[in-house]
């Protein structure tokens, strides 16, 4: 008995550690975000606003937002969330329906994304990924314990994402469509889903990315582009190229924080979608590998939160969560690098932007309540145990 009370203890023991890394280390990527944002938006900020810390007061504002949502959400039970999972998902469609309405939102970039609330502006589909993998994953959890047929279990939530899909398609936002396909393909095969459904879904889902990918110039023009590195393409590979300068720039130790070059104009979106860029120029492949192993570690301890999970619901919410973060992160810096065409998504936690950080603090701050409830669990057995004893 004495070895049984040793083996739950040292349970918990790791559960602590896995609980204080998510917390540490989602409060170390914001700050590092902070940082970077500070320095990367000092020359938009002066050239649009005149006003060189402009983007920093604001990205400091939503910090401090997103903070509090992180800790709040994070004592929330993540069960509570299966309650209210139809709501949150109608009530994010309507804000994706609400933002194409020209009285409502505002054009950026060619893109109709943000919905304009006077004093500050939120991007619908944002919060439309939190609430998608919260709906799939409840959806999936009430069908599965039920051991309904195919249509019951995967038609509602293949619906639903259809419907997703199309809004964001009508933005227009192709990055972010492919992040919600590829998240919730994830939480199916979390969710032991029959592989022949999850294929046949796959099949649809290609074809639809594919046709969207052809349907416009400029889209064809960054997939011809991408391939044909050599050619400028009508301008479609400048801020690749300025990307890679940034970062070769950089070297080992890189040029010093607040020493860029590249984001005083020379690289588009220098503190939002390519800040990673300005991350290797300042601080060189060491500032990079940092960044990088941090989000490797939140990784590793999301899927040590998911595995350990007993609950089907929590198992793919954590998954669904992790997946939403690390699938970001990989697909910004492989933008960034040159590995797949330019998407526009932003690197959580770091990149400037109020909705990002808020969806980002947030899912972590639900990722770890589920680690916080695994603990909870974990210790009420090593008291059974010892009671038993």
């Amino acid at each position: 008995m004495a070895e049984e009370e040793k083996f739950q203890r040292y349970n918990v023991l790791k559960i602590n550690i896995e609980y204080y890394f998510i917390f540490v280390i989602v409060f170390i990527l914001s700050i590092i975000g902070i940082v970077m944002v500070s320095s990367a938006s000092i020359a938009v900020g002066e050239s649009y606003f005149n006003d060189p810390y402009w983007f920093v007061r604001r990205q400091i504002i939503w910090w401090v937002v997103s903070f509090i949502a992180f800790i709040i959400l994070s004592k929330i039970n993540y069960r509570f969330y299966s309650k209210i999972s139809i709501f949150f998902i109608l009530i994010s469609i309507g804000l994706l329906a609400l933002v194409l309405i020209p009285a409502f939102s505002n054009v950026v970039g060619g893109s109709r994304r943000w919905l304009d609330l006077f004093f500050f502006n939120i991007q619908p589909s944002e919060i439309t990924k939190i609430g998608l993998i919260i709906f799939v994953c409840d959806s999936l959890n009430k069908k599965y314990k039920e051991n309904s047929v195919f249509k019951n279990i995967i038609w509602p939530s293949f619906v639903v994402l259809l419907i997703v899909t199309l809004l964001i398609f009508l933005e227009p936002d192709f990055g972010t469509v492919v992040i919600i396909w590829a998240i919730i393909f994830l939480i199916f095969f979390i969710g032991n889903v029959r592989y022949p459904h999850i294929i046949s879904l796959g099949f649809i889902g290609v074809a639809v990315l594919v046709v969207y990918m052809f349907m416009e110039d400029y889209r064809r023009d960054r997939i011809f582009a991408f391939f044909n590195k050599t050619a400028e393409s009508g301008g479609v590979n400048f801020q690749v190229n300025q990307s890679l300068i940034a970062l070769g720039s950089g070297n080992i130790i890189g040029l010093g924080l607040g020493n860029s070059i590249q984001k005083y104009s020379y690289l588009p979106e220098a503190h939002t979608d390519f800040i990673f860029a300005i991350l290797g120029e300042e601080f060189g492949l060491v500032g990079t590998m940092v960044v990088i192993t941090l989000f490797l570690l939140l990784a590793f301890i999301g899927i040590r939160v998911c595995l350990k999970t007993e609950d089907y619901f929590g198992r793919t919410l954590a998954g669904g969560i992790t997946g939403l973060i690390i699938v970001q992160t990989v697909m910004n810096i492989a933008v960034v690098i040159g590995l797949v065409p330019v998407t526009g998504l932003t690197l959580p936690f770091i990149s400037s932007g109020g909705s990002s950080l808020l969806v980002s603090m947030a899912s972590a701050g639900i990722l770890l309540n589920i680690s916080r409830q695994n603990m909870t669990s974990t210790n009420k057995i090593g008291i059974q145990v010892q009671d038993n004893g």
